[in-house]
């Protein structure tokens, strides 16, 4: 009788461990759904692009200001692409800027990115929040993380090409595509492949930084400078 006891307590421990094993293996499988479901909307938030909001080639972006003038800043590729950036250099009111020439710098860690202007024109204001708060570069590319609001001196430099609406969420998906192909050019390991890229291939924020100056300076060319 003892030994049929026994026996019973056995199998019954038996049977809650697998039920322990299995409830623990749903719950990871939730788990893991639930994980690819956030990078799969957190990766198609990084190209969409607010009404209003129209992006230049070399990813910056811009809109029309109740003044006349233009606000500008960087786009969500250009933030993604450097994580967390530490430091930015901006322009000055009053200075004269042209089409293609620097008009702020990003800095992170002994890195850093020339970004140049979209239009010609003068500097009329700049964000001095980005001052003490660069991570609104990252937490808010196109509302409070914009750089400066600049008056057109040219008409034609003033309406460079430029995308909006869904022919801008669809050229900075190809883009963050393209960025993946870079990486894969500039990253000779699988190893750090792996650092520089998602599972789906979206490549994963801040991804410059495992990489040398070197290829910083390509990344400033290939995207950048158009």
């Amino acid at each position: 009788m003892v030994a049929i006891f026994v026996a019973l307590m056995f199998v019954s421990l038996v049977l809650t461990d697998l039920g322990v094993q299995k409830w623990n293996a749903w719950q990871a499988a939730r788990s893991f759904a639930r994980a690819e479901r956030e990078v799969a909307m957190s990766s198609e938030v990084l190209w969409q692009v607010p009404e209003g909001v129209q992006i230049a080639e070399g990813h910056t972006w811009f809109r029309p200001d109740p003044n006349g003038g233009l606000e500008i800043g960087a786009d969500s590729l250009i933030t993604h692409a450097i994580g967390a950036v530490r430091r930015i250099i901006l322009p000055k009111p009053g200075d004269q800027v042209t089409a293609g020439q620097p008009l702020f710098r990003l800095e992170q860690d002994g890195h850093s990115l020339t970004v140049p202007s979209t239009v010609t024109g003068k500097v009329v204001k700049v964000n001095e929040r980005l001052q003490n708060q660069p991570a609104l570069l990252n937490s808010d590319p196109y509302g409070n993380g914009w750089v400066c609001r600049v008056t057109p001196t040219e008409v034609a430099a003033a309406t460079p090409n430029v995308r909006f609406g869904d022919k801008a969420a669809i050229w900075l998906e190809n883009e963050f595509n393209r960025l993946r192909e870079f990486l894969s050019v500039e990253v000779m390991s699988d190893f750090a492949l792996g650092v520089t890229s998602q599972d789906g291939g979206i490549p994963t924020s801040g991804c410059l930084a495992e990489l040398d100056q070197t290829a910083w300076s390509g990344f400033e060319a290939e995207f950048l400078k158009k």
